[in-house]
């Protein structure tokens, strides 16, 4: 078997980031074994030698030889995460998402410096909106208000100016019963 190639960080299985950082992974078979990244290399390099002594690796490919037991190699680094090609794919599909909403967001914001009117005129649809929603939401509560009114003033024995085969009574209290509750006095966020 050749030698293990070794990185240019000195050790195997540990590679340095730009930042300065260290990563170490270690590859059973043809799975990948993301160790995590650390400070110096010294560090990585007793995580990976930790991962080699949990996969039973022969000592010939351990970076440190400082370490003699499992027990040990356990103290020394956390276990390890496993990275498979479902989380390469899957982190490689968001790295995409996430460039086309940062294209999307500067693409509209280049549009609004350059069609102010738009926006205005965007500005002005949803506030009209808004007031008819609102108008709406005030007749109807003005509607089952006066259908409670005269509902209690029915029960107290009164006089409705509804008679009792009349098919309005039945429309009106439909129409003024749904989604009129306390709450409805919010604004809407659309």
């Amino acid at each position: 078997m050749p030698p293990r190639r070794r990185a240019t960080s000195g050790y195997c299985g540990i590679c340095e980031r730009p930042s300065g950082a260290y990563h170490a992974e270690i590859r059973p078979g043809n799975v990948r074994l993301g160790l995590g990244t650390f400070e110096t290399a010294h560090e990585a390099a007793h995580a990976y030698g930790a991962a080699a002594w949990r996969l039973e690796r022969p000592p010939s490919q351990m970076n440190l030889h400082d370490v003699y037991m499992r027990e040990q190699a356990q103290d020394i680094a956390p276990p390890p995460c496993l990275i498979t090609d479902l989380d390469h794919a899957e982190h490689r599909w968001r790295q995409r998402r996430l460039l086309i909403a940062k294209e999307d967001e500067r693409a509209m914001a280049e549009w609004r410096r350059h069609h102010p009117e738009d926006v205005a005129n965007e500005r002005a649809f949803w506030a009209e909106r808004k007031a008819r929603r609102r108008a709406a939401r005030a007749d109807r509560r003005r509607r089952k208000a006066l259908t409670i009114s005269q509902c209690d003033l029915v029960n107290a024995g009164g006089k409705s100016f509804f008679t009792p085969d009349d098919e309005c009574w039945e429309d009106v209290w439909i129409s003024t019963s749904n989604s009129t509750s306390e709450g409805d006095d919010e604004d809407d966020s659309e």
